[in-house]
């Protein structure tokens, strides 16, 4: 493996460990302990957190260079019609779209 491949793969092994360290806490510690139910959803919520972070920093970044305002750009397009409920194809082919043509006038 290359030096940068090594460091992706650590970060995918340590993002998974964090994420089943998490959900097993949650499980683990509500039958040890009682928690209010407020605890109990900050636990269930916290995976969640973890890989949105994981999602923002993709958008950002590509690899160690900033992305670009054209990708930022789709996936704020993508999470508004998220956010409409519109289907995942019609989700992804619209983030695709506009990205790729903002991309094409030199919006990058």
């Amino acid at each position: 493996m290359k030096y940068t491949e090594s460091y992706i793969f650590a970060g995918i092994v340590i993002l998974a460990l964090g994420t089943y360290l998490i959900r097993y806490s949650g499980f683990y510690l509500a039958n040890r302990m009682e928690f209010k139910e407020h605890h109990k959803q900050l636990l269930a919520d916290s995976a969640c957190v973890l890989l949105f972070t994981l999602a923002v920093l993709n958008t950002l970044f590509t690899e160690t260079h900033f992305s670009g305002i054209s990708k930022i750009i789709g996936v704020s397009v993508a999470v508004i019609f998220a956010w409409k409920k519109y289907s995942l194809i019609v989700v992804i082919l619209v983030a695709l779209g506009i990205t790729a043509l903002l991309r094409y006038f030199g919006l990058s």
